[in-house]
């Protein structure tokens, strides 16, 4: 392959593909980084130059190939118990609203979260562990526990929830000894049977509407940064819509999306609740 970097216009052709496929507005100055990405997946194609790359994409019939361009280019690192006190509060004051609700029948014997882009597992993992150490929610109630992304690659790594020691570096060793087995042929940690097994994990694009739901908790965090303001507003609205009267939005600081909430009470600068009635 000769090209080393796209051209203009070729950057441009792809910077739309993107949009339209994900809502991510690559910057300008991400050429060199999108180039690169994008030659690993030429290379692999054996397509030899981005012009007959994007041609095979634009045509649109090899749908195992877009997923693999829609997974090289939304690449995310995130690790288990990031924003600690997010996973305090769903454990300890949320937890206990929602039985509070069920007991005074405003709410039925169930909990439903939803973490949107979700990655490799980590985000709704570290949920699950959190509940689990306070026995919540009760064994009679129904979980529900949802985990999406656009990135296939990304889920497969939430499903077999094997993980190094740098996803878990917030993790102590106490919660590594009840929560994990350490693989030492593979170095790796992997989540016990019991938590996997209440986690579901599925394809979803933020910019279309879920068809699960209602959820009492949706985790929207380090997910809008590249979103315009057009793309933003559309994944806030789907996201308010799934949200169950009385259920709360979870956001991360470079969402940008605090002037779009206005249908939600802030409750913290990191989260969110849709009125009753609302």
């Amino acid at each position: 392959m000769q090209q080393d970097l796209l051209p203009d216009d070729l950057f441009d052709q792809f910077r739309a593909m993107i949009y339209r496929t994900t809502g991510i507005r690559i910057p300008e100055t991400k050429r060199v980084m999108l180039s690169n990405r994008l030659k690993r997946r030429v290379q692999a194609t054996g397509d030899g130059t981005f012009e007959a790359y994007y041609a095979r994409l634009a045509a649109g019939g090899d749908r195992l190939e877009i997923g693999r361009f829609v997974d090289a280019i939304t690449t995310r690192e995130t690790y288990f118990f990031r924003d600690p006190h997010h996973f305090q509060w769903l454990a300890d004051r949320f937890a206990k609203e929602l039985i509070e609700r069920s007991r005074v029948k405003k709410h039925p014997k169930s909990m439903a979260i939803w973490s949107a882009a979700c990655s490799g597992g980590e985000e709704l993992y570290s949920a699950l562990i959190r509940l689990a150490e306070v026995h919540q929610p009760p064994p009679t109630w129904e979980l529900r526990a949802l985990g999406t992304d656009i990135s296939e690659a990304a889920l497969r790594s939430a499903r077999e929830a094997s993980y190094g020691d740098r996803s878990l570096r917030s993790v102590t060793q106490a919660e590594r000894k009840r929560w994990f087995t350490f693989d030492s042929g593979t170095n790796r940690w992997k989540l016990s049977e019991e938590l996997k097994g209440r986690a579901t994990f599925r394809t979803h694009n933020l910019l279309h509407p879920i068809r699960e739901g209602p959820f009492d908790c949706i985790f929207l965090k380090n997910v809008l940064i590249y979103f315009d303001a057009e793309s933003k507003a559309r994944v806030v609205r789907h996201m308010v819509n799934a949200l169950e009267p009385g259920g709360y939005l979870v956001v991360g600081p470079t969402e940008g999306i605090y002037g779009m909430l206005n249908r939600l009470e802030r409750v913290e600068s990191w989260l969110y609740r849709r009125p009753d009635g609302g």
